[in-house]
């Protein structure tokens, strides 16, 4: 393997904290051979592209408490020159081992500067070597205009990792960081440069990070920030990454944060974008401390909270009703309606043929004006709390 080939593998274990789609399946560093390149397979539609996550540096100037890229803690750095980067990548690309490539980047020498190699480099693969495949490319924090209008030129998917949903929480991580100054700006910067660009640019859109559990923030604060960036900058999607404590940082000492609350922030983030969900009616699912709860998904615990709703007369409901049944989605809610103008519903079976998950579904609906035979009936509003804690 060249020497960089070398430094690729290394600054691609490093990108593994770095989000960039639902990976179907990513080792942590510490358990592979640092050698192996974090190539993620990222769905896209019906089908599958392999990516490769890689930073330019891991050397950084920031000393963001969770990160193990943060400048004091003591560790090798590894950087690649523009070229070194997208020549040995457009080798992999012809030998089809990568499709895509997802770039980052610690900010070693300034935001600018650090944009600008990285910029360089997928000029590089555009330009020399005539790569139009998938590029997400993301956008460093406080980084200048004409480098966040040169990345929606080239990218298929850009981002900023907004991390946190207050300010109140980044100090908590770091000082050295202004999140709507050196942050929400870049993706207002986004926004505006993909609508100068015209039709067809980032045809992806662009998304964020956040790191989940690592600064006292709550679910509500999160999914509010969420939907503000969805309707303020034209979010497409926020990931969410389970804090995870690393050697070598202040929270090292730090308890992980629990992978079934990044599911559920996940589950509540689909509800705003799919299901037609407001963000209220979302965070009706959250406990008093404002979190989403660990035991049921949050459409069973909001349906668990708004009694009044159900049951659903599945034959007259709207769409928006159907879509708030625990069991229904969008494609069985869209059969539901299809299937009821050719004749009306007369059962619990017809609905499971339909796609409906039908035991989850039973106790909130009503089919002919019936209740489906042989199903309890949800818990009442006071019993909510014990539903939680026994799951």
């Amino acid at each position: 393997m060249s020497a960089a080939a070398d430094k690729l593998a290394l600054l691609s274990a490093s990108a593994h904290y770095d989000v960039c789609a639902m990976c179907e399946s990513s080792a942590r560093p510490e358990d592979r051979d640092v050698f192996m390149p974090s190539i993620t397979r990222l769905r896209a539609g019906d089908h599958t592209v392999s990516v490769l996550k890689i930073l330019l540096t891991d050397a950084c100037h920031y000393d963001c408490a969770y990160c193990a890229n943060r400048a004091a803690r003591p560790r090798p750095r590894y950087s690649l020159r523009p070229e070194e980067l997208a020549d040995t990548f457009a080798d992999w690309h012809t030998r089809g081992l990568v499709d895509g490539l997802f770039l980052s980047s610690g900010i070693h020498a300034g935001p600018a500067e650090t944009m600008a190699r990285m910029i360089a480099a997928v000029e590089i693969l555009r330009q020399r070597h005539r790569f139009d495949g998938y590029v997400h490319l993301k956008v460093l924090p406080g980084a200048p205009y004409d480098c966040v209008a040169r990345a929606v030129e080239l990218a298929d998917r850009v981002s900023v990792n907004m991390e946190v949903p207050t300010q109140q929480a980044l100090d908590r991580l770091t000082t050295s960081k202004r999140l709507y100054q050196d942050v929400v700006q870049r993706m207002h910067w986004i926004r505006q440069a993909a609508q100068q660009a015209g039709p067809g640019a980032l045809k992806a859109g662009q998304t964020t990070q956040f790191v989940v559990g690592a600064a006292g923030e709550s679910d509500r604060e999160t999914l509010t920030a969420v939907e503000g960036l969805r309707r303020s900058v034209g979010l497409r999607r926020a990931y969410f990454s389970a804090f995870r404590p690393v050697r070598g940082t202040p929270l090292e000492g730090e308890p992980p944060a629990p992978a079934l609350r990044q599911h559920r922030l996940y589950q509540a983030e689909w509800l705003l974008r799919e299901y037609g969900f407001s963000l209220s009616e979302v965070t009706r699912a959250c406990d008093p401390g404002g979190n989403l709860p660990l035991a049921l998904d949050p459409k069973l615990a909001i349906a668990l909270r708004t009694p009044e709703l159900f049951p659903v007369e599945v034959n007259r409901a709207t769409r928006a009703d159907l879509l708030r049944v625990p069991g229904i989605g969008p494609r069985s809610a869209a059969r539901i309606l299809a299937a009821r103008r050719r004749h009306r519903l007369q059962s619990l079976d017809e609905l499971r043929d339909l796609g409906v998950a039908a035991r989850r579904a039973a106790p909130f609906v009503l089919v002919a004006g019936r209740r489906p035979t042989g199903w309890s009936d949800p818990p009442a509003p006071g019993q909510l709390s014990l539903e939680l804690t026994a799951g």
